[in-house]
């Protein structure tokens, strides 16, 4: 039974993302802990990448930041991106001193000269210039018109393992502003991968949390 004095959510019975509607028949009122419950339900019954977030966020298990991230990611890997299933603008069109080059061939320093003045030469890009290239993502056509990217605002913070991003201000305990050094004897040396299976994380082998197992998580579902 849900306790009047509880924070109440509208829940879609028939998820949006699953075609639901606003319907007042389609929107009931339920606790925060109900309605986390209700969409991993839905995610293991259908595993929709909407209803795990939505499960993992009202669970308070990632960040909202994360949340949005793996939004944009999700929508960019799949119908949404305007250019699913399109031929870059490029394909087919080697530039000068590539095609064909193995991997790990050094260029010599006449190689370098002449690759750059190919680059200057005018013309050289003109079909990146196109009208019809431009229009594509020009103003509402653009998916991130009008929209923040999920880290806008936020800086990066460190606690000698992993990087996060937070609000000035609102970081967690233990973390410090900047990066991780990354260089040969730095302190991202002996960092592993491991996961709760529901995010990835790095740490030294000895001191993951409890829960947290060797691998990463695979981006397939």
């Amino acid at each position: 039974m849900i306790n009047k004095c509880m924070t109440k959510h509208k829940h879609h019975i028939i998820p949006k993302h699953m075609g639901g509607s606003d319907d007042p028949s389609n929107i009931i009122e339920i606790s925060i802990e109900e309605h986390a419950e209700i969409h991993r339900l839905l995610y293991e019954e259908h595993g929709r990448w909407q209803d795990k977030l939505a499960w993992m966020g009202l669970s308070k298990l990632i960040p909202s930041a994360e949340i949005k991230y793996q939004a944009i990611k999700e929508f960019m890997s799949g119908p949404g991106n305007p250019m699913r299933g399109k031929p870059a603008n490029n394909r087919g069109i080697k530039r000068p001193g590539i095609g064909g080059r193995k991997k790990g061939t050094k260029w010599s320093s006449q190689e370098r000269i002449n690759h750059e003045n190919a680059r200057n030469k005018d013309g050289y890009y003109d079909y990146l210039k196109t009208e019809e290239r431009a229009s594509r993502y020009r103003g509402e056509n653009n998916p991130m018109y009008g929209k923040q990217g999920a880290n806008t605002n936020r800086k990066v913070y460190n606690n000698g393992s992993e990087e996060r991003y937070f609000t000035e201000g609102h970081q967690e305990q233990g973390f410090i502003l900047g990066r991780i050094k990354n260089s040969r004897n730095g302190i991202k040396k002996g960092l592993l991968w491991f996961n709760n299976g529901l995010i990835n994380r790095q740490f030294r082998e000895g001191q993951q949390p409890e829960g947290f197992k060797h691998g990463r998580l695979s981006n397939k579902h």
